[in-house]
């Protein structure tokens, strides 16, 4: 056990076991309860809506099924939602514009945080940011869309995500890899991102209107402008609207728990955003674009604590300057793009989409002049553009065959993806072997993979409470490295090839829901999902004098056959007359099979040195889990409690696959995050408090004979937030908004178990924002 583990509070993870267990009992007992008493509750309510004026809590008929769906409700935590495509599974969340508001978080993976199975990896730099889900933590592991496009970025020791959260009306977290409407990836879920448009701004009666937005926080000391106008006309029939945003942020270096202040965490972002659309006879035609920049010094690698000079700098150049040589100045650009268009005509059996969409994220880094400078830290200058351009078109048929109920969805998905990546490492500019200093690193190779996508999905109405849906995907991926520019890591000789391979398969899938009553749904999903091997993993090389030298050409395609089990319960007027009790709970399974890792280890090293591939396919692994939510509300007061745990095992180690099994080294601790919220409708304000306890972990390989390649163990803690939103609804303050938070009341210092030990989190953090219509 590390000495810092063991240093992790005795009580509070004895606090926590003990919240843990009344929570999963607390859950358990209320889910068995509940459906004991359905036929009795179900009834009563159906009695009692005939005096209550709750129309809008009936249960709407799905137009393609004819089967009863549950209600969609807008959750103030955003710890509960509802999704958009298929069953609305217990899978699925939602976290909606009002709880982005709350947040006021700085980006994604600190937004969705708290929501159940979801983990942010990194630190406190954003562009050291990433996300995990249900243990799955490889960037391809989790996809990214942005109103409709994918996104891409794979950088080595760098973030994944930079959007702006101030440019978002919705965020849908679709959890695991169940669904072939996607294919290639997303072991861990699909996250997807809708941009605000002029149909979330615009108040009843009007045609155009502004908004503005001014926030701080203290941890870090920064401000927050955001701005935009929007507006909407009919033309000839046609009805056109729009919206342009901007976002400026601007932070200081943040200050961890205990008073710390980190060193070159500051940043400053510029975010544009806009999106138009017409719409008219069944033709709706819409276009987004938005665009993101911020340049800051920083470590070389984002993923990373403190950073200090080294003492014989000091005394040779000084502080600032033997600081300044650790650094690398950073030059980030986001963009993602999308048009699409959809047509409902009069027939129920066309019903079309096409969308096609281009996005890419680029980043520069250089070092200080004078600064010697090594090829396995970037060099002197490096520059990478990981680009997309996709086009989907699809349809869904509703009709009636054999007696049930259909809607066809079947389409098809082309991708094209690139990257191009460039270092300059000065110690080389002599050195005709390495191009005298241009050329790729050797672990990030260009390349690019075109990709050829068909599906197709049938949901089967089999009765008014039994639905069914079957469905197929095809991938084919044929990926082609860029021989690299330095003869070092471009040698035939020894094994470097960079052409072309092609990879394929298929992904079946099934889900199963079915509907009791209008109050309780059960819900099962499978899939045998597939993950091709992307550029790095084929074409990354080592020099002649490795032992593991050669391109990865002859990888296998990853699978993972997962299912998940779920079940969804509602109930109005359970205690009292105006509440509502919402509990879900989901219970998956993963087994990858050829999972792909680099290689390493002296057990893993082949027999003849030389003759091993840097990328290899090891034994397979399982993980499992179990995530709880529920959500309880009332006119004047709410309730939230989520919990996931996980666990997960692989045969043999990453750097000795011979050896015993270990533990998965991206499994999240058990986490327990509660809220206690209160509504004063008639001032026009919403407060509460949130608690996230989160378990010791020590089910790591670090402790496994992994030690240079897992994460050491962490320590448990406790972290408590209060908030208040003022949204006046009448007045002369009417259609102004007020967010307060404070975040770590206590100021506890901590390093969540995926930061690498080498990251704290933020301290105290008051949050403030003030935003308004006109």
């Amino acid at each position: 056990m590390s000495a810092y583990a063991a240093g992790g509070s005795a009580s509070g993870a004895r606090t926590f076991s003990c919240l843990q267990k009344f929570t999963v009992l607390f859950l358990t007992s209320t889910v068995l309860s509940t459906t004991a008493l359905l036929n009795f509750s179900t009834e009563a309510a159906a009695q009692t809506a005939q005096n209550q004026k709750i129309t809008d809590k009936q249960q709407p008929k799905d137009a393609a099924s004819g089967t009863v769906r549950l209600n969609t409700i807008t959750v103030s935590t955003g710890m509960v939602g509802t999704g958009s495509y298929g069953t609305d599974a217990p899978n699925i969340v939602t976290i909606d514009r009002e709880t982005i508001d709350r947040v006021q978080a700085s980006s994604l993976p600190e937004l969705v945080k708290n929501t159940p199975g979801v983990t942010m990896l990194g630190g406190v730099r954003i562009q050291g940011q990433s996300i995990a889900i249900r243990g799955f933590a490889r960037q391809t592991d989790v996809r990214i869309i942005m109103d409709g496009a994918q996104k891409n970025f794979e950088r080595y020791d760098q973030g994944t995500v930079f959007i702006e959260p101030e440019l978002l009306k919705s965020v849908e977290i679709e959890k695991g890899a169940t669904s072939v409407k996607y294919g290639n990836g997303g072991f861990g879920g699909t996250i997807k991102m809708e941009t605000k448009d002029a149909a979330d701004m615009l108040r009843d009666g009007e045609n155009w209107g502004l908004w503005s937005k001014t926030a701080y926080q203290t941890a870090n000391k920064g401000w927050v402008q955001s701005g935009a106008i929007y507006g909407r006309t009919d033309y000839s029939g046609i009805t056109f609207d729009g919206l342009a945003a901007v976002t400026w942020r601007k932070t200081d270096d943040m200050r961890i728990g205990g008073g710390e202040r980190y060193n070159f965490s500051d940043s400053m972002l510029t975010s544009f955003s806009t999106k138009g659309s017409a719409s008219a006879d069944g033709h709706e035609l819409k276009a987004t674009a938005s665009y993101g920049t911020s340049q800051n010094w920083g470590p070389p690698a984002a993923i990373r604590g403190q950073v200090e000079p080294i003492g014989s700098d000091v005394k040779k150049y000084g502080y600032y300057e033997a600081i300044r040589r650790r650094l690398a100045w950073r030059d980030l650009k986001d963009f993602s793009s999308s048009i699409e268009h959809k047509f409902s005509g009069d027939s129920d059996l066309v019903n079309t989409r096409l969308m096609i969409s281009y996005a890419y994220t680029s980043m520069f880094a250089e070092r200080p002049d004078g600064v010697s400078t090594s090829a396995s830290l970037g060099g002197k200058w490096n520059e990478s553009k990981y680009s997309d351009l996709r086009i989907e078109a699809e349809n869904t048929s509703n009709f009636t065959l054999g007696g049930f109920n259909h809607s066809l969805n079947y389409g098809i998905q082309l991708q094209k993806h690139n990257r191009d990546i460039v270092m300059y490492a000065d110690s080389y500019k002599d050195n005709a072997n390495y191009n005298y200093g241009y050329f790729a690193p050797y672990n990030m190779p260009e390349g690019k993979q075109e990709t050829f996508s068909a599906f197709v999905i049938d949901k089967i109405a089999l009765t008014d409470q039994l639905t069914i849906i079957p469905g197929l995907r095809y991938d084919y991926v044929r990926s082609t490295g860029k021989p690299n520019a330095a003869k070092t890591y471009n040698n035939p000789a020894i094994g470097h090839d960079y052409s072309a391979v092609s990879h394929d398969g298929l992904t079946p899938g099934l889900s199963i829901t079915y509907d009791a009553n209008s109050s309780l749904r059960l819900f099962a999903d499978w899939a045998y999902a597939m993950r091709m091997p992307n550029i790095d993993e084929l074409y990354s090389t080592q020099s002649a004098s490795s032992s593991l030298p050669r391109t990865s050409r002859g990888l296998e395609v990853e699978r993972n056959n997962n299912f998940q089990i779920g079940v969804e319960t509602i109930h109005d007027q359970l205690f009292m007359s105006d509440d509502q009790l919402k509990i879900r709970a989901t219970a998956y399974y993963n087994h990858v099979t050829n999972p792909i890792n680099r290689r390493f280890g002296t057990k893993n090293a082949p027999e003849k040195r030389g003759d091993g591939d840097t990328y290899w396919n090891l034994p397979s692994y399982y993980s499992t889990g179990i995530e709880l939510s529920a959500h309880y509300d009332t006119t004047t007061m709410f309730a939230d409690v989520a919990f996931s745990t996980m666990y997960g095992s692989r045969h043999g180690a990453l750097n000795n696959i011979y050896g015993y099994d270990t533990y998965l080294k991206d499994l999240a601790p058990a986490t327990l995050v509660t809220t206690l919220g209160w509504k004063l409708p008639d001032q026009d304000l919403t407060l509460g408090w949130t608690g996230t306890f989160v378990a010791r972990q020590t089910k790591t390989p670090h402790n496994q004979g992994g030690k240079d390649y897992a994460r050491p163990e962490s320590a448990g803690y406790g972290i408590h937030d209060l908030f208040l939103t003022w949204a006046p609804q009448s007045g002369m303050m009417k259609d102004t908004k007020l967010d307060i938070g404070l975040d770590n009341i206590f100021d506890k210092k901590y390093e969540p178990y995926l930061s690498d030990g080498i990251s704290a989190m933020p301290g105290r953090n008051f949050k403030v924002s003030l935003s308004r219509q006109f």
